[in-house]
């Protein structure tokens, strides 16, 4: 009698997987844009919303933090966002402009942090088009234990393609890393994270055609002037 309930077993079973993976997709109507991505895999960047026509993280890394910090050795810390973008018909995804920024602190004359990782545009069918995230200026500060400071950081990275998009899956590496090679304290942490998007509007075959039209109505115009004065 028991065997006759694993259909209805697993039916349901079936039906709670399903409704897992649905509610994993997530989607962020923007402007003339759409974007998808996976809320299970959002990494340290946590949860996106856009902003006008940008993609922003608020909640970079929650509790402890997207950060790197160590007092001896080698500290790295990375996460990758990734999503996909279609353009709404009528307009193409013509670049996208990565900012990012935070702070640091680093004690010891030989102790250091870095800012490094890639802004990856990967259309279907053709190669992916990379940026690396680079600093804006040396991460060069010192501080002291007894006067202890944290300096500001921010980062860049853009992807311009050589042809407009109309779709695209892109992805945000992050690496954090912090260095102390005897004594000392390196620590680097990421507060902000925001991907801009440019686009471009393209117009509608009837467009063309209107357009057509017009300019084949004022070569007749022209024409008929040409021929009264002969």
């Amino acid at each position: 009698m028991a065997f006759k309930f694993k259909p209805l077993a697993a039916a349901v079973l079936f039906a709670a997987f399903s409704v897992q993976a649905f509610a994993a997709t997530k989607t962020l109507d923007g402007d003339h844009f759409t974007i998808t991505y996976d809320e299970a895999v959002i990494g340290l960047f946590g949860a996106p919303s856009l902003v006008n026509s940008s993609l922003v993280f608020g909640n970079i890394g929650g509790s402890p933090g997207f950060a790197a910090q160590t007092a001896s050795g080698i500290k790295f810390t990375n996460s990758t966002f990734a999503f996909t973008i279609t353009a709404d018909q009528g307009y193409k995804l013509s670049g996208f402009n990565l900012f990012e920024a935070g702070d640091y602190a680093v004690i010891g004359g030989d102790s250091a942090v870095l800012v490094g990782g890639q802004l990856r545009v990967k259309p279907v069918g053709v190669s992916a088009m990379t940026s690396q995230i680079t600093a804006t200026a040396p991460l060069s500060t010192k501080t002291s234990f007894l006067s202890y400071a944290t300096t500001d950081w921010e980062a860049h990275a853009s992807v311009v393609p050589a042809t407009a998009l109309t779709s695209a899956t892109v992805s945000i590496e992050n690496i954090l890393g912090a260095y102390v090679p005897a004594a000392g304290y390196a620590f680097i942490e990421k507060k902000n994270v925001e991907l801009g998007f440019m686009l471009s509007a393209v117009p509608e075959p009837e467009s063309y055609a209107m357009l057509l039209a017009g300019l084949g109505m004022m070569m007749a115009v022209v024409s008929r002037r040409r021929n009264k004065r002969s």
